[in-house]
């Protein structure tokens, strides 16, 4: 997980006891297996042994992504229908349950599981989509929250995301807002909103607490001069870019979005992916007026 962007050290005992349920690390399991899944399926047509792979992997995924919008009575989903957002979930000794209500990378990390297959692929692996079709008529259920592979997109691709349409808009809502997620130069690791609402947590006789910090760390015990509480993260910018052109190559021109959000502005994940872009280059890019480039200030 993003052990930084956590209101407390996630290496140590919790405050409060018992365990914390992750957004984040769900969300990258959730990635692993269909980076896998893509890489099998590569392999299988050389070498059929490897449709037993791929199984495993879409399987594994569909329960991880299963796991992370589970929901039972007095047991909250790590998915806030409310908010339209992903938080981590603090499970309580006493039997009472805490989401840790933090607008943070935590939450646009299941954007990252998504992948999409193309159906002449599909057809070439008869092994695989023979247990395919038998796990999508007989898991139906795994399948309800997602965006999963019984629906055919642009071109006759099919797509696997922890996210479906609905929920891929409502978190697409909050990243693409300038007053949260969107600055001039990418996406915040953590939202704007927190700098005049920053969330605190009583436990143990200590406060635990989550700012916008967009320079210099506030405490330590995050890494000093970290970029995982505020400012613009690099390599997760780039994963959401390239998450974006993914979502793009299954809904293609019809499925459009606000950017920024709020301004009636309408445009594809493709051209989404291509604004943010412009800003994350225009960190190094010199000011026509100052000559300075914005990195440097």
């Amino acid at each position: 997980g993003l052990d930084n962007i956590s209101i407390f050290d996630r290496s140590d005992d919790l405050p409060l006891g018992g365990s914390l349920t992750q957004s984040d690390a769900t969300s990258w399991m959730a990635m692993y297996s269909l980076n896998m899944l893509v890489i099998a399926m590569e392999l299988a047509e050389k070498d059929p042994t490897y449709e037993d792979m791929a199984s495993k992997f879409f399987e594994h995924f569909l329960f991880i992504a299963d796991a992370i919008n589970y929901e039972k009575k007095g047991v909250p989903s790590l998915w806030d229908e409310e908010d339209g957002f992903y938080y981590d979930v603090l499970h309580l000794p006493d039997g009472n349950h805490l989401p840790i209500k933090v607008r943070s990378m935590v939450g646009l990390i299941p954007l990252f599981a998504v992948a999409t297959i193309q159906e002449s692929k599909l057809n070439k692996l008869k092994g695989f989509k023979k247990r395919f079709d038998w796990f999508l008529q007989n898991k139906k259920g795994i399948c309800g929250e997602i965006a999963c592979m019984d629906k055919k997109g642009v071109k006759n691709r099919h797509i696997l995301a922890i996210l479906s349409e609905e929920r891929l808009r409502k978190i697409l809502e909050k990243m693409l807002d300038e007053k949260e997620f969107l600055s001039p130069y990418g996406i915040r690791s953590v939202s704007y909103f927190h700098k005049d609402h920053p969330y605190t947590l009583e436990a143990g006789g200590s406060t635990y607490r989550m700012d916008y910090e967009p320079g210099v760390s506030h405490t330590k015990l995050f890494g000093g001069n970290s970029n995982w509480r505020g400012p613009i993260w690099f390599p997760l910018n780039f994963l959401i870019i390239e998450s974006l052109q993914k979502f793009y190559h299954y809904y293609g021109k019809e499925f459009k979005v606000e950017f920024p959000t709020g301004s009636g502005n309408l445009m594809t994940l493709w051209e989404v992916a291509g604004e943010i872009t412009k800003r994350l280059v225009s960190l190094f890019q010199k000011e026509e007026k100052s000559g300075e480039r914005p990195v440097f200030n």
